[in-house]
């Protein structure tokens, strides 16, 4: 019979286990920090967020600008380390992650940290001596293990005696157990075998021949003399655990101590340097780089599963183990019982192992880094094959948690879970490893980064951490140098690539632009929906799996977070004024989605009886609860009276009026808007635009993207993007809140005054035009004073309603004005209610172009040395210079000498306007298809930056009548000369490198309004 304790932890409950961890206090198993601790974390992390003012936007601080994964080769120079410190702060890169490829010396350590400091560049260690000490044996009595086993068949009524059988490894194997199953058909000798659960017979007493050679004494051999029963065919099963890992076991605090003793001693002579500089350790997602654990033992599983479960995981012990795997994708199970049963242990077991994982390491090692070094931890918690944690749990335990693109495919709503986590816990870090794409070595352009960051930063992103920087010389690299995934993996990014080279500053500008934007205040989400979840398969392996599968909630506004028990555990989960956690996310409604994907690991219409209760309690108090499908029927674990008090619990539930029902999740949207449950940011009509909605005490921020298609011909086989379906959008959307809206160009940092707008009770309506894969940020504030800039307005709150000009804008002397590029009688309406009719001239016809004489002159990048050259000389490069008089645009690969070329080019015409223009007169510029990265000059000035997808820019001010020089300057990836150098990049498609245009240039009339 299940104690009181136990049995309520199956249930759902919290246990309080007091844990010597570290010298530290007792632990609470599973139980993130306080809002109010979250915020207080080390490092970067607490800097996140600082107040937006026009000055920071303008130039970012270093907290809020991209970092990168930094791989060494082996042998590289202090020196050249140091170099590439400075170029990547140049560049506009606050922070380099160092581990990934060769781990450097203590003393190189040293000397990089004294210039990283020296630059303000943060510094996050990470694999080598922060994965395990060196020299750990897989053998050791504290190393990382997994349950395997050894199998006979035995016909019923036969006996068996001999050894007992083994797994196949050379690693140590210790004796776990031994036990006999009856087979539910024919057993077989390679496939997953079906087994009797009742009929179990534990044969360990009967174990002789032993030794003492095993972990903690036990035996690693032993033999066995057993008579089957005779009914059916029986599985002899010796279970045996052996190491997994080279690395202390990280499901206890006795293998985090080793890992954590042997840390201090490798960085005692730098710990004042790693403290000064605040960093972090990273653990990446792959369970060989503890990011998430594979590991199913350790040396205390078994009591800690019965304390935590309440039940013995012996007879259990035959779904711990799998058949031989390779690849990706989740293994294939060695035994099952019934289905039911299989499920529920295995939910149970998924549990107690992401408890014990949080509990045992990832919270003492949070904490003896910040005492010991300042630093944070950061970590990839969803893992590869075999692991199955729960991430949204382990999100909210984390200092900073990370994802990455490759993994999730570019789906914005397999980014969400971490994000909510971050949501309710206050936690504003949430990093991801960007952007790598099988087989896109060298191809990824600057342009491929902003669209899938964009994807990133819709499912709550707000750190990129570029993967990867390699360092310049390798003993075997060729050129443009070293690289850890040379012709797989993109990017190798850096001033090797032309691309980088001339544009990084202005794209890391962009990206620490949007980074602060996202972490103001707090994050706001119209609609919860409960996930539990212990398995988050792949896009990369499942085909663009989204976990909301049905789009029209996304496409009429509505925002989701996904929370679990954990979340709605917190001190911030409580209902008001029937809204959820107003301390944070302020949902205006939960779902329960029975169809959520994947439809197990746990069942979607199962509940811990916990977490069925605060939703009964939730509906009581108000909150809109909408049950999608099937209502939950059970607990996720094995407990029948639990499956009982849950179906008692959500029998209540549904009888309450706060609840409704509906039958897919196409229909929850509909449903919403009857309940007057209205989006935060909500368009004219159902659309593509994405939003992420933040709050402070004076501000709404609304971070708008125009999402395109990810699931294009290529996924997931290369995981490469953008999507060119996607479409350029225009439409009024509503947003909720109060006060002036401006418009935050993240391209090129201006703050600008929304001219035209209306007002409700407590929302603006705005016009949004955004580029496909584009966004587009607007706040709307009650002090302006923080956006002061050049242009606010003078007009004591005057704007314009509507106007049937082409637009209205703020005149530089904050005057109202319209804007229309055809001569005629325009309307506009006043926010004082005047009607104001403004007559214009024509500004001029829109002019082409693309097919003008266009100077071009070329850097065309080859290695200086012959290709294959190794070492130092690989990573010199020839910039030879190639000039080309174009009669009309078109791709370099279009142009026989540039056919194969990769580099910089300025491309230079002339517009000659009459001697009617006006200086007060706009003109913009529309420079169609541009690969890659490009800046934009005028009469010799510069352009502030271009919106680099839309590649549009408003020019006006720079023209002049007579004869006008525009010079257009591309720089590209180094693909289209690689393919041609070398044999592993041969097969990859040339890109249509280039200004390729259309290339527009449409004047306009600015009239001033009255």
């Amino acid at each position: 019979m299940l104690s009181r304790r136990a049995a309520a932890r199956r249930r759902g409950a919290v246990l309080p286990v007091a844990l010597a961890v570290l010298g530290t206090a007792s632990l609470v198993l599973g139980v993130p920090d306080s809002p109010a601790q979250a915020s207080s974390r080390t490092g970067a992390s607490t800097a996140l967020g600082s107040r937006l003012t026009a000055a920071n936007f303008s130039d970012p601080a270093a907290a809020d600008r991209p970092w990168v994964r930094w791989t060494l080769a082996p042998g590289a120079t202090t020196a050249e380390l140091r170099s590439e410190l400075r170029e990547m702060a140049a560049a506009g890169i606050a922070g380099a992650e160092i581990g990934q490829g060769s781990f450097p010396s203590t003393g190189q350590l040293a000397a990089l940290y004294e210039t990283a400091n020296s630059l303000g560049v943060t510094l996050s260690l990470s694999h080598g001596p922060v994965s395990a000490p060196d020299g750990f044996s897989i053998d050791d009595d504290q190393a990382r293990k997994q349950l395997a086993y050894g199998a006979r068949t035995v016909a019923g009524g036969t006996v068996f005696s001999g050894a007992l059988p083994k797994p196949s490894t050379s690693n140590r194997t210790t004796l776990v157990k031994v036990l006999a199953f009856r087979c539910s058909g024919t057993c077989s000798a390679d496939g997953q075998n079906s087994l009797d659960k009742d009929s179990v017979v534990d044969l360990t007493s009967r174990v002789r021949g032993t030794d003492t050679a095993g972990v903690g004494g036990g035996t690693t051999t032993g033999t066995l003399a057993w008579s089957a029963p005779k009914s059916g065919d029986w599985e002899l099963l010796a279970f045996w655990s052996t190491g997994v890992q080279a690395q202390p076991d990280l499901l206890t605090t006795a293998g985090t101590q080793v890992l954590t003793r042997t840390m201090d001693q490798q960085f005692a002579s730098i710990k004042q340097l790693m403290r000064t500089n605040g960093g972090d350790f990273l653990y990446d997602s792959h369970t060989a780089d503890r990011g998430s654990p594979t590991d199913t033992w350790s040396n205390s599983m078994a009591s800690d599963f019965r304390h935590a479960t309440g039940y013995s995981l012996t007879d259990y012990l035959p779904l711990l183990v799998n058949l031989p795997s390779t690849g990706f994708g989740a293994a294939t199970s060695a035994f099952q019982f019934d289905t039911k049963t299989s499920a529920k242990f295995r939910n149970d077991f998924n549990q107690v192992r992401t408890d014990l994982w949080l509990d045992n390491h990832v919270k003492p090692l949070k904490q003896w880094a910040k005492k010991n070094y300042g630093y944070a931890v950061r970590l990839q918690p969803y893992g590869d094959n075999g692991a199955a944690v729960d991430s949204i749990q382990a999100a909210a335990n984390l200092d900073r948690p990370e994802t990455e693109t490759l993994w999730f495919g570019d789906e914005v709503d397999n980014y969400l879970p971490e994000a909510s986590a971050n949501h309710m816990t206050g936690t504003k870090w949430y990093s991801i490893e960007g952007s790598a794409a099988l087989n896109q070595a060298y191809a990824q352009t600057l342009q491929d980064q902003v669209v899938r960051m964009n994807k990133a930063y819709a499912g709550g992103v707000t750190k990129l951490v570029y993967h990867t920087y390699p360092s310049d010389t390798g003993d075997s690299a060729t050129w443009p140098g070293y690289s850890l995934f040379p012709s797989s993996f993109s990017g190798s990014w850096g001033p090797r690539n032309p691309d980088w080279a001339a544009d990084a500053k202005a794209y890391n500008d962009y990206f620490a632009r949007n980074q602060l934007v996202l972490t103001q205040g707090e994050a706001k989400t119209d609609v919860a929906v409960y996930m539990q979840n212990y398995v988050y398969p792949q896009p990369y392996t499942q085909g663009n799996l989204q976990y909301w599968s049905d789009p029209k909630l996304s496409e009429a506004g509505y925002t989701r977070d996904y929370v679990n028990p954990t979340l709605l555990d917190l001190p911030n989960a409580k209902v008001r004024n029937g809204r959820l956690a107003t301390d944070g996310p302020d949902y205006k409604a939960l779902v329960l989605d029975s169809r959520q994907l994947p439809v197990s690991a746990p069942s979607r219409d199962s509940l811990p009886l916990a977490t069925a209760k605060k939703i009964l309690g939730y509906a009581k108090a108000g909150l809109p609860v909408v049950i999608v499908g099937d209502a939950p029927s059970g607990v996720p674990g094995i407990d029948a009276q639990g499956d009982k008090d849950v179906r008692s619990v959500v029998a209540a539930l549904l009888k309450q009026r706060s609840v409704h029902t509906v039958e897919d999740e196409a229909a929850v949207p509909a449903l919403l808007g009857e309940l007057g449950i209205r989006p935060s940011a909500e368009p004219a009509t159902p659309g593509p635009i994405v939003s992420v909605h933040r709050a402070d005490a004076d501000t709404d921020f609304y971070w708008l993207y125009n999402q395109g298609s990810v699931i294009s011909a290529g996924e997931p086989a290369t995981l490469f993007d953008p999507d060119t379906t996607a479409k350029a959008v225009d439409t009024d959307i509503t947003l909720k809140g109060r006060g002036t809206p401006y418009l935050l160009d993240t391209w090129s940092g201006a703050v600008t005054p929304v001219a035209e707008y209306t007002t409700g009770r407590d929302s603006v309506t705005v016009h949004v035009s955004l580029a496909g894969d584009a966004s587009q940020v607007i706040a709307l504030t009650t002090d302006p004073r923080r956006f002061t800039t050049g242009r606010t307005p003078k007009t004591g709150g005057l704007h314009v309603v509507s106007t049937t000009a082409d637009a209205a804008s703020f005149r530089s002397d904050g005057g109202l004005a319209v804007e229309a590029a055809k001569a005629g009688t325009y309307t506009t309406r006043l926010s004082n209610g005047r009607t104001v009719t403004t007559t214009v001239g024509s500004a001029g016809t829109a002019i082409d172009l693309t097919a003008r004489a266009w100077s071009l002159d070329v850097q065309d990048w080859q290695p200086a040395a012959a290709f294959g050259t190794t070492g130092a000389a690989a990573t010199r490069t020839d910039k030879k210079n190639v000039h080309v008089d174009l009669d009309a645009l078109t791709p370099w690969t279009g142009i026989p000498a540039l056919k194969d070329t990769s580099g910089i080019g300025t491309y230079t015409t002339t517009v000659t306007l009459p001697q009617s223009w006006k200086a007060d007169t706009g003109a913009r510029i529309g420079l169609g298809q541009v690969t890659d990265s490009f800046t934009l000059s005028v009469n010799g000035t510069t352009v502030p930056t271009p919106d680099q997808l839309g590649a549009t820019a408003d020019i006006g001010r720079y023209l002049h009548a007579g004869k006008n020089t525009v010079t257009v300057r591309v720089s590209t990836t180094l693909i289209n000369r690689l393919r041609t150098l070398s044999s592993a990049l041969a097969t990859r498609t040339a890109q249509a490198n280039g200004l390729v245009g259309p290339v527009t240039l449409t004047p306009y009339t600015v009239t001033r309004v009255g």
